[in-house]
């Protein structure tokens, strides 16, 4: 298949002619059976190589052409990789897609292929790049939908893992519900708690505590673990609703109850669709790069320079 390669393209200098040749023929990388040459890496930018050769510093200039040779090669190298990888996996992209797609440009901006051309050579960029570009677009946007995406799999534990990173960014946290009741004395908190085996923690608190709040049942309203002390935080971080506890103060004491809990992870349909978003996105990152490192270990790849 290599020797089939090196014939043609042997075929093509032979063809070109001679004050062309110096740059065709020159092979600077092969990626499977497609071949980079001198000739396709200065043509992708060629008012940045005409501004490169424009330099008076020789030092300077060979410095920056050799920065610009190995920044596009590496980039091509890629982007041939991706294309041989995703038609192993019957995705590819037919020229007449790519020409269906200029003439969509062409009609919804209302313009000729020579201004698109002129327009292009503006920005520094040939119609055959600006067409490549809409290829590999096309290209990278099935590979995600028909390869990558299918693979993709969000489980509640990745919803809870992204929560645990994110608390702070998203604003969610373990909320409790409370009442409280505060005694004086641990021979009345034994009388509340006797009361309470019979009566509701509202009643008791109406009853018994010495708190302001003892005539709305000693109901203090919903907290998180950062907006109260540490002692009751402790308390509260394994609780769960109808949990009671007692937190012992200097002069009194504390009896708490978990009226509801509200988990952090249980966040709205729209709040979890954005959270399932962004691990998407994670996951999508992450697999593609895995499927194109593993094309890559059987894909030939070749510099020349």
């Amino acid at each position: 298949m290599r020797k089939l390669l090196f014939l043609i393209i042997l075929v093509l200098i032979s063809m070109t002619h001679p004050s062309e040749s110096r740059i065709i023929n020159k092979i600077l990388a092969v990626v499977g059976d497609k071949v980079i040459t001198q000739y396709e890496v200065e043509s992708f930018n060629p008012s940045r190589v005409k501004e490169i050769y424009a330099m008076e510093n020789e030092e300077k200039r060979e410095e920056v052409l050799q920065e610009y040779y190995k920044n596009i090669l590496d980039f091509l190298v890629e982007q041939y990789t991706i294309e041989i990888a995703a038609e192993r996996e019957g995705v590819v992209v037919e020229d007449s897609e790519v020409e269906s797609a200029v003439n969509d440009v062409l009609n919804q901006n209302n313009i000729t292929l020579e201004q698109l051309k002129g327009a292009l050579e503006e920005r520094g960029m040939t119609l055959a790049k600006y067409k490549w570009q809409i290829r590999m677009d096309i290209l990278r946007s099935r590979i995600m939908s028909k390869i990558i995406s299918p693979m993709v799999v969000i489980t509640d534990a990745d919803v809870k893992k992204y929560i645990n990173s994110h608390e702070s960014e998203l604003d969610l946290m373990d909320t409790y519900e409370l009442r409280m009741i505060e005694v004086k004395s641990k021979e009345k908190l034994e009388e509340v708690k006797k009361f309470l085996r019979e009566n509701s923690f509202s009643d008791a608190a109406i009853k018994y505590s010495e708190a302001p709040n003892a005539k709305s049942g000693g109901y203090v309203g919903t907290v998180g673990l950062n907006q109260v002390s540490e002692d009751i935080a402790e308390h509260l971080k394994d609780a769960n609703a109808g949990d009671m506890f007692t937190v012992k103060r200097e002069d009194s004491f504390q009896l708490f109850l978990v009226e509801s809990f509200y988990s952090k992870y249980h966040v709205p349909e729209e709040k979890r669709k954005e959270i399932e978003d962004k691990i998407r996105e994670e996951k999508i990152a992450k697999i593609y790069e895995n499927w194109l490192q593993e094309h890559k270990k059987t894909i030939y790849t070749k510099y020349y320079h």
